[in-house]
């Protein structure tokens, strides 16, 4: 018997976790970005925990835990029957694939509850390497309807975390055909986008939020014209007056928001919503009652029931309001170094944790207050709950005028805690370090079609309107895609295009279809693929169950599948795609990588692109069409498509520079996408474009996006010791 079958013969004999399949409620699941909050949603009576690593989790910015802080978690939990799930949910690059592989291992051999992930290249490791565990499908894969659900399922999804952008009855829907258990947010911060499909910060300064490292560009402050306001900011959600119809749904488990809070934060919500799922269905309203009562002194942004309520964009969003998270306490009136003269609105007291909001909206570095004193300098504690006092700090970078808001309180130390557990009792579970197989890259996917570098240079263009067709038909590209929308859908259907055309025609699925057109496009789909259309590139998990079971299709993954890894790659191969048009956020340094053979798919290079930053169910007030622009200077452009609103920068991205790179590295296929922002281009606009392909060169300005930076911040790639 080997070594790591001997590890997992004696995991078998640890406690069971909570098995929520014997709960009539749903299971309430608790965040923890650090020992201090895990300790506190234990004992405040969460049921199960999720927690991130240094490494690979989509809060890069919170302190996160080691694999051996984990391994002495994981005992202690088990004891008290809770379970803990591990967030490895942020989009794996190309050089962290081995890394990947070892933690993989770890989490193996110490048999967490569960990981939680989005990254293709995931399922496609652990279904090969590590069958055994069990994966939960996280809010970044963007499933929002039952198509989605389906898919995941059948990748191996034992549990899907359906998007924050669904309302009630859309919830239903979708509860009511799931065989697989379903999760949903019911507190925390919200975003303006689709969770999964924003690409704002990445495009704003390389930090990318599919990576945990968003910069949260919607709090900004915008300015349209003579109208300023923060047009993209949201409250905070809370579901808490829902919790009686959400029970009823058969809702596996119930999730808190917040891997970046302190104890205090965690401790408050879990206590409140604990409450409200223990109370008898008679005595719910008082709970519920008695729940908001406690959640009103726990900071946060103002309160909204989200998507749940019946006009989100209303409710949700804050235009006039600063996206700052926590308690406004005061407004400084004077910075003189580490004394801050603060005129009060609410008690500050030594140990609170404060953070200033710039003049812009912007969250700032958070400080601890040390002292806090009369103007004359006598020590004020507690402080009164208005008026003038000097708030005392080592550092901080407030400065006139802006607010403080109090985001937490000095807790417990980490030592502590540390120690607590330690005093349980358990022993820490033992793991691996190191992947313990030679190889990962199965052979099929070496043999799978030609090498790329073989490959005739092709040129690829997408178009976003029926009316552009004729004219991306007629330029030199060798395959046209144009996305379906129900517009282009149901005008081509009266055209309809030659078999020659065909030939060289795919439609890309769009990566939003709300539930309540999720027939249409499936019946739209069976129709067109029954009449010669063979070419569908996929943009959301959803898209495979239409897809399923017609014969003869050439599906690519298309770039809002998100693929920067070849076991991503080899994941949607499996699926059936030929071709995977890389993310848009890949950097130079990864395509470099992913050209080294064996490639599992053909891979598509976007050369020029006009994204769709945001992607919102929610419709701001402001006018489309006209630019909105931040304090420095950037641009953006909004629009509404249908039911949904975009947002865009006002200049592309454009790699056709670096083509000439491109090619020397083994590169084969370029895209132009036209299809989003540059989806209203004139004839000279398209004739510019294609000639700048040709010549190697494009008009000012346009960005290179990611391409010259890094794939990985810096100490993200070190193996992590201990």
């Amino acid at each position: 018997m080997t070594k790591t079958s001997t590890r997992r013969k004696r995991a078998t004999k640890r406690p069971p976790p909570r098995d929520t399949a014997r709960f009539q409620k749903p299971e309430l699941l608790a965040p923890a970005g650090h020992v201090e909050a895990f300790w506190a949603a234990v004992e405040s009576g969460a049921d199960a925990v999720y927690l991130g690593l240094k490494q690979l989790s989509a809060r890069a910015h919170a302190a996160n835990f080691s694999l051996k802080e984990v391994s002495r978690l994981l005992p202690f939990a088990r004891s008290r029957h809770v379970s803990v799930y591990v967030a490895m949910n942020s989009t794996v690059t190309a050089p962290e694939v081995p890394q990947v592989l070892d933690t993989l291992q770890a989490l193996s051999d110490l048999g967490v509850d569960a990981l939680i992930v989005q990254d293709p290249g995931l399922f496609f490791l652990c279904r090969r390497f590590f069958p055994h565990l069990k994966l939960h499908a996280s809010t970044l894969a963007a499933v929002h309807n039952r198509a989605g659900v389906r898919t995941l399922k059948r990748l191996g999804a034992r549990r899907v975390v359906l998007a924050r952008e669904l309302g009630l009855e859309e919830l239903r829907d979708i509860t009511r055909s799931a065989d697989v258990e379903l999760e949903i947010f019911v507190h925390g911060a919200l975003c303006f986008s689709f969770s999964g499909l924003c690409l704002a910060s990445s495009f704003r300064g390389g930090h990318s939020g599919l990576q945990g490292r968003c910069v949260q560009p919607c709090r900004l402050r915008f300015r349209q014209g003579r109208k300023q306001g923060y047009f993209f900011s949201c409250g905070d959600f809370s579901a808490l007056p829902r919790l009686p119809e959400l029970m009823e749904l058969g809702i596996a488990s119930f999730k808190i928001e917040g891997r970046m809070k302190d104890a205090d934060y965690i401790a408050t919500v879990v206590q409140a919503y604990r409450q409200v799922l223990d109370a008898p269905a008679a005595g719910r309203r008082e709970a519920i009652r008695k729940a908001t009562e406690q959640l009103a002194l726990s900071p946060a942004r103002r309160l909204t029931d989200g998507f749940l309520g019946a006009a989100p964009s209303e409710t949700i969003l804050s235009p006039h309001r600063s996206g700052s998270s926590g308690l406004w306490v005061g407004t400084v009136v004077k910075a003189e170094g580490h004394r801050l003269v603060v005129n009060l609105r609410r008690s500050v007291q030594a140990g609170d944790r404060l953070r200033p909001e710039s003049a812009e909206g912007r969250e700032k570095a958070p400080f601890l207050v040390q002292a806090v004193q009369s103007l004359s300098g006598d020590p004020l504690d507690p402080t009164p709950p208005q008026g003038p006092a000097v708030v005392v700090a080592a550092k901080a970078s407030a400065v006139e005028g802006e607010r403080l808001f109090r985001i937490g309180r000095r807790p417990t130390s980490p030592a502590e805690i540390w120690k607590r557990i330690r005093r349980e009792g358990q022993e820490p579970f033992t793991f691996s370090k190191a992947f313990q197989a030679e190889a990962w890259i199965p052979e099929e996917a070496a043999d799978r079609g030609p090498k790329a570098r073989r490959l005739a240079e092709t040129l690829v263009l997408k178009v976003g309107r029926h009316q552009d067709l004729s004219r991306a038909l007629q330029s030199p590209a060798q395959w046209i895609f144009c996305t379906a929308t129900k517009e282009n859908l149901e005008r081509l259907a009266k055209g309809r295009l030659h078999p020659a055309q065909k030939k060289r025609f795919g439609w890309s699925l769009p990566p939003v279809v709300l539930e309540k057109d999720e027939e249409y496009y499936r019946k739209a789909v069976a129709w067109f693929a029954a009449r010669g259309y063979r070419i569908w590139e996929v943009n959301n998990w959803g898209h495979w169950d239409w897809l399923e079971g017609l014969e003869g299709l050439h599906l690519w993954a298309g770039s809002r599948m998100n693929i920067r890894n070849k076991a991503a790659m080899a994941a949607l191969a499996d699926m059936g795609c030929t071709h995977t048009v890389l993310s848009q956020e890949v950097t130079g340094g990864e395509l470099r990588e992913l050209i080294a053979d064996p490639v599992p798919a053909i891979p598509v290079v976007t050369v020029y692109g006009q994204p769709f930053l945001f992607i919102s169910r929610l419709q701001p007030a402001i006018m489309t069409g006209v630019p909105v622009r931040t304090a420095r200077g950037d641009q953006y452009m909004v629009e509404r498509q249908g039911a949904l609103t975009t947002v865009f920068a006002d200049h592309p991205f454009c790699w056709f520079e670096k083509l000439p790179e491109l090619r020397a590295m083994g590169y084969r296929l370029f895209l132009i996408d036209l299809s989003e922002g540059g989806a209203r281009l004139n004839d000279k606009d398209w004739q510019r474009i294609l000639s700048g392909f040709r010549r190697h060169r494009a008009d000012a300005p346009y960005s290179l996006f990611n391409y010259e930076r890094k794939a990985i911040p810096e100490g993200k790639a070190k193996r992590e010791k201990g």
